[in-house]
């Protein structure tokens, strides 16, 4: 995916256009939504929230955590790592899909509250 693909100037895609193209296999990783400028990462999150009810095959599992998991907590860690932990508390699938998230540019203390909730030990 290039800037083209979602030029600055335009809105960030809906919560359903994130969440089809993520299914289409299209190559998207919700940075629309999580850091370009006119970026809503609330919306990257309701688009993981749905997707994640979904029946998804173990490629699209392992995309899910290494796209949009992963850059949501890099790059608005802060923001949401409170419902990253309580998400994986409740749900089991969830937990298990924060073992295909990489550390990448997370702080320590947002990675080490990822690997706690993913069950992982520190």
């Amino acid at each position: 995916m290039n800037d083209e693909d979602f030029p600055l100037e335009d809105p960030v895609p809906t919560v359903n256009q994130l969440v089809s193209q993520f299914l289409s296999g299209e190559d998207i990783t919700m940075n629309a939504a999580i850091f370009y400028p006119n970026a809503d990462p609330e919306m990257a999150w309701e688009a993981i929230l749905r997707i994640i009810k979904l029946e998804l095959s173990e490629g699209q599992i392992a995309t899910l955590a290494a796209g949009p998991v992963e850059s949501l907590l890099s790059w608005q860690g802060p923001q949401f790592i409170d419902r990253i932990e309580t998400e994986a508390r409740r749900n089991p699938f969830f937990r298990n899909l924060l073992g295909g998230v990489w550390r990448q540019d997370m702080p320590d203390a947002i990675w080490s509250r990822v690997e706690a909730a993913r069950g992982a030990k520190i």
